[in-house]
C-alpha cells in the first residue's frame, strides 16, 4: 500500500475511504485514534499501488466539482454591480 493523502481526522478518513470504496478502490488507514474517546489528529489514507493514480484522479475530480458548486452558489454575489460588473469598484 502507498500513501494517498493525509486528512485531519478519523471521520474525514472514513469519508475518503467510503468514496474510494464506492469505486472499488481498496484503502487502509494509518494513525487512527479510534476507541471510546477518539482523539483528533491526522490520519493517513493508503491505497493499493496499482490503484493510486485512479484514486488521486477521483479525489481531484471531486475537489474540482466542489469548487464549481461553490462558484455556482456565490455567482449572485457580484450581480449587484460590484467589481467585475462594469464598475470600478471604487466609491465615487
Amino acid at each position: 500500500m502507498v500513501h494517498l493523502t493525509m486528512v485531519g481526522s478519523a471521520f474525514e478518513a472514513r469519508v475518503v475511504m467510503a468514496r474510494l470504496g464506492a469505486e472499488g478502490i481498496l484503502t487502509q488507514l494509518s494513525g487512527t485514534r479510534d476507541g471510546p474517546y477518539p482523539l483528533p489528529g491526522p490520519v493517513e489514507v493508503l491505497v493499493m499501488a496499482d490503484q493510486a493514480d485512479e484514486a488521486r484522479e477521483l479525489l481531484l475530480a471531486d475537489k474540482v466539482e466542489a469548487l464549481f458548486d461553490d462558484l455556482g452558489d456565490g455567482a449572485t454575489a457580484t450581480e449587484d454591480g460590484g467589481p467585475g460588473e462594469g464598475g470600478s469598484g471604487a466609491d465615487a
